[in-house]
Order: structure tokens, then C-alpha cells, then sequence
């Protein structure tokens, strides 16, 4: 072997060894979980007002990192949201999050068929995520509203490099900032411009400065 194919392989080892970490770390097995998104909402609970037909929407969630966070408080809501969080429609936010996992942003797209018409009910779900999407969010529109979700946002279920095995966390009503009607069967108020995502300020859900959640999600590792 010349000096010269001595010095070209030298570096070609030494350029593999680089790239093989990187590329065990990204091949990494997924870890699945398991979501348990309860209702809790009801008559008993937010006695103020409490709509007939009252229900959650089917559930939509997302596996994410930090550049794409669908539900984030002070963001403006994306027209996926907007549908969602107006009308229970899954579309066109299941799209929005098919887009973000094209282009690396997110992980893998959660979704439930049913809504949840009593209370307490369970919308289950199992999903993969791994060390480049750590995080979760996840919501249903409360119904009837005007634009109002239920959300757990962010969720990360990686702590100091480890899998959690459980988490559970409460589930806030939600304002998307896309319609301005205060009350659960109000006409549709168009906000202009929009607002921003945030927690729900009214009375239905906050009395004497204590909140109200409306449910709970859990992940479980499987």
C-alpha cells in the first residue's frame, strides 16, 4: 500500500468513527407509550351554564422537538388549531403535523376516532416516539364552545436522559384567540386580528382565582 492509499484510508476510518455515534444515536429503537386523555368535565364539576350535548372532540396529538409546537401558549393558532379548537375538525391540523414530520420537526401524528360524550370518559392511544421528538402535545376541542380546547402542551416524557415510566397531568381549557364569544353556545365572533393561544380566563373555568381542569392525560411506557 502506497503512502498515499495509507494517508486516504487513515481518514476514511477516521470519518467513519465520527459519523457512527451520530448514526447509532439517530437509528436509536423508538419507545412506545401508551395515552390515557380523560374527560372529567361535567355538570358536576363546571355546574355554571353547563351545555347539553356537552362532549369532547376525538383526540389529535403530536410527537415533537422544540421548533414545532403546535399549542404553544402566545403563539398565534395555525388554521389546523383554529378548526380544531372552533369545530372538533381534525383536519387540517392532521395535516399540518404530516407536514412537520416530512420535514423533521415531528415524530408521528396521534389521533382518536371517538368523541367523549360522558363524563368521566377515556380516549386511549399508543404511539412511538424517540430522542429527536421527545415531546408531546395533545388536545380535543370542548363542546359546544366557541374556540376552546383541552390541552396538555409540551410534555416532555424524557428527564435527565431517561424514559419516564408514568406521567400524568392535568388538562386546562384552553383559548385558541380565534373567536371572541365569551359563552358556550355563543354566535361566532371572528377575532381580528387574532389573539393568541392561551389559558382559559373565563368564569366557566376559573372562579375565586382557583382554576378548574377539565380532565387528565396520562402516558404510560409499554
Amino acid at each position: 500500500m502506497t503512502r498515499t492509499t495509507r494517508s486516504m484510508a487513515s481518514i476514511l476510518s477516521t470519518a467513519l468513527a465520527c459519523v457512527g455515534p451520530a448514526r447509532l444515536a439517530s437509528a436509536e429503537t423508538p419507545v412506545r407509550y401508551q395515552v390515557s386523555f380523560e374527560r372529567t368535565w361535567s355538570e358536576q364539576t363546571h355546574p355554571q351554564d353547563f351545555p347539553l350535548l356537552a362532549h369532547f372532540s376525538p383526540v389529535i396529538g403530536v410527537t415533537h422537538d422544540g421548533k414545532y409546537e403546535p399549542f404553544a401558549a402566545g403563539a398565534t393558532a395555525s388554521a389546523g388549531v383554529e378548526h380544531l379548537c372552533e369545530e372538533g375538525k381534525h383536519q387540517p391540523l392532521d395535516s399540518e403535523i404530516r407536514a412537520a414530520v416530512a420535514s423533521g420537526e415531528a415524530g408521528a401524528l396521534i389521533e382518536t376516532m371517538d368523541a367523549l360524550r360522558s363524563a368521566p370518559g377515556k380516549a386511549v392511544a399508543t404511539f412511538e416516539i424517540d430522542s429527536t421528538h421527545p415531546m408531546v402535545s395533545i388536545a380535543a376541542m370542548i363542546a359546544p364552545s366557541p374556540d376552546w380546547c383541552a390541552v396538555a402542551s409540551d410534555v416532555s416524557l424524557r428527564e435527565n436522559g431517561e424514559w419516564v415510566e408514568q406521567k400524568t397531568l392535568v388538562l386546562e381549557a384552553w383559548d385558541a384567540g380565534t373567536d371572541s364569544a365569551t359563552s358556550y353556545r355563543a354566535l361566532d365572533d371572528d377575532t381580528q386580528p387574532r389573539g393568541k393561544i392561551a389559558l382559559n380566563a373565563s368564569p366557566y373555568f376559573v372562579q375565586g382565582g382557583r382554576r378548574f381542569p377539565v380532565g387528565t392525560v396520562t402516558f404510560v411506557r409499554q
